[in-house]
Order: C-alpha cells, then sequence, then structure tokens
C-alpha cells in the first residue's frame, strides 16, 4: 500500500510540474527617443536610386611620342668640334645640330676626294675615248676600258657616301655634319662642345616632336579585367591644378615591364601648348561601364572606426546606426554598394549630433 501511494504522489507532482508556467521573457529596454529639441535640429530624406560612371585610378607619366623620337648614337669615335642647340630648342629637320671631327672621317674624306677626282678624269677619258672611236681611230676596248675605269670611281664614291650616311650625317671638310631628321625639340642633350665621343655610347640627343605626347599608364595583374583599348581616360597633375587633360587607352602593352611589374596603358595626347613634359607624373582616372546604387549625401554620413556609418530613421524612438560599404564618392554623393537601399529614409541634417547621442544613450 505504502509503495502504491508513493507512485501515486510521484505521478501527481509530474502532472503538476507540466502545468507550471515558463518563467517570465526578460523585456528589453526601452529605445532612447530623440528629445524635441533634437528633433527640430534634424532634417530627413529618402534614400534615392543613382546611377554613377565609376573610375579606375592608375598612376603614369608622361613620355615621348616613340613614333616621334630621333636617338642620335655614335657609331664611330671622335671630338665634338660645334654644338649649334641647346636643351629645349625647337628645331627643324635638315637643320644643322652639331659637327664630328674623328680620324676615321679624315681618312675617309681624302679617300673621297681621290675618288671624285679619279672619277673626273675617267669622264674626261671616256669622252675622249667616245670620240675617237667616233672617228675610227680608238677600238672598242679602249672606250670599254674607260667606261669600267668610271663605274669604279662611281662605286667607291657610293660606298664612302653611304658609309658616311650609316653614321647619321654628311662628310664635309673631314667632319661628319649631323641634321635633324625631324621638326620637334631637344629633350634630352648629353654632349657638349669638345668633348670625346665613343662610338656606341648613350645617345648624345633625344629629338622628339611635343605636339603628341604618350602617357604610359601602369596596370597591376588584379585590374587587367577592368581595361580595355577605346576607354575613355581622364588625366590630372600636381603641376595644374583644376586642369583635366582628356583621352582615350589608345593600345595595351603585349608584356608585362619586367622592372616595374605592370602593364603599360598607351595613351596619345595633344600637346600643343607643351604643358605636359616628358617625366612629368600624372593620375589617370578610367571610366568604367555606368552603374546603378543607392546614393546619399556625403553631409548625411558619419566617418568612424574607419568606415561610414547613416543613421537609419523608423520614428523618433527607433533610429539605427547602420554601417555601410561605399562603392564610388563624389564632392556631394556617396554611392552605397550594401547597408541601405533606396526608399530608407535617413538623416541627413546634423547626422553626427544624433550619431553621438544614440553612442552616449
Amino acid at each position: 500500500m505504502t509503495s502504491f501511494r508513493t507512485y501515486a504522489l510521484a505521478v501527481t507532482l509530474a502532472a503538476a510540474g507540466c502545468n507550471t508556467p515558463p518563467p517570465p521573457e526578460s523585456v528589453p529596454a526601452s529605445r532612447p527617443c530623440i528629445a524635441p529639441e533634437l528633433r527640430e535640429r534634424i532634417e530627413l530624406s529618402m534614400v534615392r536610386q543613382a546611377q554613377w560612371q565609376p573610375n579606375l585610378p592608375l598612376t603614369g607619366m608622361v613620355s615621348y611620342d616613340e613614333e616621334k623620337v630621333y636617338r642620335f648614337v655614335p657609331l664611330l669615335s671622335g671630338v665634338v668640334k660645334q654644338l649649334n642647340v641647346k636643351l629645349g630648342d625647337r628645331v627643324r629637320k635638315g637643320q644643322l645640330l652639331m659637327e664630328i671631327q674623328s680620324p676615321e672621317l679624315s681618312a675617309m674624306a681624302t679617300e673621297l676626294e681621290v675618288a671624285r677626282a679619279q672619277l673626273a678624269f675617267a669622264e674626261r677619258k671616256l669622252q675622249a675615248e667616245q670620240q675617237l672611236r667616233q672617228s675610227g681611230v680608238s677600238a672598242d676596248k679602249d672606250v670599254l676600258e674607260a667606261q669600267s675605269e668610271a663605274a669604279a670611281a662611281r662605286s667607291a664614291i657610293a660606298r664612302i657616301t653611304q658609309a658616311v650616311s650609316i653614321y647619321g650625317g654628311s662628310l664635309e671638310k673631314g667632319a661628319l655634319l649631323v641634321r635633324a631628321a625631324l621638326d620637334g625639340y631637344i629633350v634630352e642633350k648629353n654632349i657638349v662642345t669638345g668633348a670625346q665621343v665613343e662610338a656606341g655610347q648613350a645617345p648624345l640627343f633625344v629629338l622628339s616632336d611635343l605636339e603628341e605626347v604618350w602617357v604610359q599608364a601602369n596596370i597591376y595583374t588584379g585590374q587587367l579585367g577592368e581595361i580595355e583599348k577605346g576607354q575613355s581616360v581622364q588625366i590630372t597633375t600636381t603641376a595644374y591644378p583644376g586642369k583635366m587633360f582628356e583621352g582615350r587607352i589608345d593600345r595595351l602593352s603585349g608584356v608585362f615591364d619586367p622592372e616595374e611589374r605592370v602593364l603599360k596603358a598607351i595613351i596619345t595626347l595633344h600637346n600643343r601648348d607643351l604643358r605636359l613634359k616628358p617625366g612629368m607624373m600624372v593620375e589617370v582616372n578610367v571610366r568604367q561601364s555606368a552603374a546603378s546604387a543607392a546614393a546619399v549625401p556625403v553631409s548625411a554620413a558619419v566617418f568612424d572606426n574607419n568606415r561610414f556609418h547613416v543613421l537609419r530613421y523608423h520614428s523618433e524612438c527607433e533610429v539605427d546606426i547602420i554601417p555601410v560599404e561605399t562603392a564610388f564618392e563624389t564632392k556631394d554623393t556617396l554611392y552605397i554598394r550594401n547597408g541601405v537601399a533606396p526608399g530608407d529614409t535617413i538623416i541627413t541634417r546634423n547626422p553626427l549630433l544624433i550619431y553621438a547621442w544614440l553612442k552616449d544613450n
């Protein structure tokens, strides 16, 4: 009997336990409401959908148009007898730039004079033989011999003239006369009058037409998918604050630069005012395809802890601090990648005041 009562009591207690109400859930503390005096100092706006055209920023440098440049590299040793140009001078095609004297040139000049004298003698002899042949006094072989001598002299003159031309000038009075190969500017000059030059040394001067220049922009591996020929670019430089140069990518290099580890994008720019100088560093913004994103005024954003935040407003007692990821930024607008969406209501005036108040409360 006792065991039965014990069993019944246990069943009764178990049943009573099943009907015991659960402990009350914790009730969240009420959120702070914006005080009336603060409410009067804010304004609300709706997040809008807007299109934007992102720019991919690249670094770059102004260089010569490699298709319009002339570098004079000496192919023989000698001494600079006369130098007629200075760095930055504008020169015309055919203008005499410098004279180089060389023992080798002196020997060639002597050989050229001898060949010219031999040609003059051979031509007179040929003329005389031809007249004698017409008179029946001279034989055919004498005419052929005179023709051969004249041809040999002409060949010697052509050989010497061609050799001098390979050296990069013309030969007069035993000196090599170097003339401008094109209209342009002396953009590099590595020689002075009286200097000794050696065959194959660095260019003595560089001549380029600066009315068109190249901008070579640096593209890293991770940016290759965003760059293509024909994209429009905007180019700026600290030398001209507020000045923007417009252009397009003409071509992309086929190989990476082995020293800089970048691919070069070539942009040709008109430069008739000569503002852009070779060697000048520039910033290149490549325009990307237009995109659409949520847009908020810059005045609505609070920058804290290395990121932007906006205040999403539901009511005076429900304001959320929302960290956002920006996709693009202009002077007046932030384009938001995620965080808020078009149609959300945000605080656009005095957001920092409310942001600080919310964090304190």
